[in-house]
């Protein structure tokens, strides 16, 4: 058997899936606030309430800020008003102050 040949089947014996790799690196690839942040996707609702989060979906975060995208202007109104309270239950949720501002825009809100 040649060299190329035998290198070839070591490049994929040595292969990993990227799925495999992302979960073993993410801690070095993103802070614990992010992380911690990561975790309130899967639970906005709960975080929320359900009628908030039939208007609302997480979008991004930078840090400590969290960008929400909202169906309408009168929902940001609402929220902007219910802010703290929103904070405090996220803050709650994920068992310490991570997150210290949120951010509404108008955009369009898919069912979860």
């Amino acid at each position: 058997m040649n060299l190329r040949v035998m290198k070839r089947r070591e490049k994929k014996q040595d292969a990993s899936h990227i799925g495999d790799i992302l979960t073993k690196n993410i801690g070095a690839l993103a802070g614990r606030a992010d992380l911690e942040l990561l975790s309130l996707w899967e639970t906005w609702t709960e975080a929320v309430g359900e009628e908030v989060a039939r208007h609302t979906r997480p979008k991004a975060f930078r840090g400590t800020l969290l960008l929400v995208t909202v169906d309408s202007s009168v929902w940001i109104h609402h929220l902007s008003m219910m802010k703290h309270e929103i904070m405090a239950r996220i803050n709650k949720q994920l068992g310490e102050e991570t997150l210290r501002e949120i951010r509404f825009s108008i955009g369009h809100v898919e069912e979860p």
